[in-house]
């Protein structure tokens, strides 16, 4: 919301927005009807609308998306307005369609000086009937649209200096208003005898590699999660789809910290609810690609999947860190030496750790299946005209690519899963019994 109404005032004033007007005096393009279907998606049905005039309005679109600005030749490269980025109202005959009223749009201009336009235009079924079997040719068809292009660049600009002031503020009254009162002589220990102490604790090398894998596999998946329901749920409301899948899996993730893993303690053992979890994420991928592969668009079904993988995330948070708490004891017994402020800092460091793995997953993932957040809004003027007119809808990215992005989803993060899985049944040896000798071998010690 802060993104979207500071990126919407500083886009009013932004010096990247232009004003342009098409008309069929000076302009060769064509306007496509396309049917959707109940769900928002669209169908093979598509006609070409025959105008005798056509007014396309363009308000505010962004300045350049590569190339070098020239006043004299306009702006170079392809441009191109959508559902997703602009504002939009369209009109033909008597009937007047606006953003919202189940309807889309989609113009590809190659440059906007160059005359060289495509229009997509998508209506429910009874608009879409209603003018087929119209037998009058309609006389022509407006189209006003402002565009939002901007609107996200500079919200999250504003947003990020905003946030970044507040950081220096407040870091700035933690450092100012905190004086370390403690007069406790205690022996710091060196970089090298933290590693040293974590290497020589197999136990807490094992945890520390469990949780990198663990949390790797999740983050794949949240990584990827924005492209699944733009490009493969797609439909006109995904984004609120997204958001709202989103705040149920991040529900149930602290639900499932603080109400199911209590109830799961009563019955079963720490080491059993880890397996409990792990099984229950790799149950929940794969019913999710069963689902993606199926053609399953309603996005309340995926909660089944998402409550799964979420909720097996969320407990396994809380059991990675009481096995990592384990391995103190463990590391005492073994080292001689208690450090528990290196165990419990490498948690810290290897969640970090496995977002970098994951986000370069996703990176490399986004690179060779060409998925890129303007996939679906930069086609050049015949790639436009021939999806239309070949397929009846406009595709953001290809099949294989939306194949390939389900697969690094889903089968990516089940074979991480599977491997932490293995690699922590044949590593992790602190069971509740070994637990219980430890300590009354260090209460013997003392």
């Amino acid at each position: 919301m802060a993104v979207a109404a500071l990126g919407s005032k500083a886009a009013a004033n932004s010096s990247d927005n232009i004003l342009k007007t098409f008309d069929s005096s000076n302009t060769q393009f064509n306007v496509y009807l396309v049917e959707r279907d109940a769900d928002g998606n669209p169908t093979t049905n598509t006609d070409t609308i025959a105008c005798d005039n056509v007014v396309l309005n363009v308000t505010g679109i962004q300045k350049v998306f590569d190339g070098v600005v020239d006043e004299e030749k306009g702006y170079n490269g392809v441009v191109s307005l959508n559902g997703d980025n602009t504002n939009y109202s369209f009109t033909y005959g008597d009937k007047t369609f606006a953003e919202g009223d189940d309807c889309d749009i989609n113009v590809a201009m190659d440059s906007v000086d160059s005359g060289e336009v495509a229009v997509a235009l998508y209506v429910p079924t009874d608009a879409y009937e209603e003018y087929v079997n119209n037998e009058a040719e309609l006389d022509n068809i407006t189209i006003d649209m402002t565009s939002t292009m901007e609107v996200e660049r500079l919200g999250f600009k504003y947003f990020s200096l905003i946030i970044g002031a507040l950081f220096i503020l407040f870091i700035g009254i933690t450092c100012a208003c905190i004086k370390e009162k403690s007069t406790v002589d205690m022996q710091t220990a060196s970089i090298g005898q933290m590693f040293k102490a974590l290497i020589q604790n197999d136990q807490a090398m094992t945890i520390v590699i469990t949780i990198v894998l663990v949390n790797t596999a999740l983050y794949i998946t949240s990584n990827l999660l924005i492209y699944f329901f733009k490009y493969d749920l797609a439909g006109s409301n995904w984004q609120g789809n997204y958001t709202l899948f989103n705040t149920f899996a991040g529900g149930m993730q602290i639900l499932a910290m603080m109400i199911l893993f209590p109830l799961l303690r009563k019955a079963f053992t720490t080491l059993r609810i880890f397996y409990i979890c792990v099984i229950a994420e790799i149950v929940g991928y794969i019913v999710l690609l069963g689902m993606a592969l199926s053609g399953v668009t309603n996005v309340f079904i995926f909660f089944m999947p998402g409550f799964l993988i979420m909720s097996g995330a969320g407990i396994l948070n809380v059991v990675v860190t009481v096995f990592l708490a384990n391995t103190v004891d463990y590391g005492e017994l073994k080292n001689y030496r208690r450090d528990e402020s290196v165990i419990f800092s490498m948690q810290t460091f290897v969640v970090k750790l496995a977002s970098g793995i994951a986000a370069l997953v996703a990176s490399v993932c986004l690179a060779i299946f060409n998925i890129q957040k303007d996939s679906a809004a930069i086609l050049d003027f015949a790639g436009l005209q021939a999806k239309v007119a070949n397929s009846g809808l406009i595709e953001s990215i290809d099949a294989s690519s939306v194949i390939g992005l389900r697969m690094i989803m889903t089968v990516g993060p089940t074979v991480v899963l599977i491997i932490a899985f293995f690699f922590f049944k044949a590593k992790y040896i602190l069971t509740d019994e070994k637990l219980e000798e430890i300590s009354e071998e260090l209460s013997a010690r003392k």
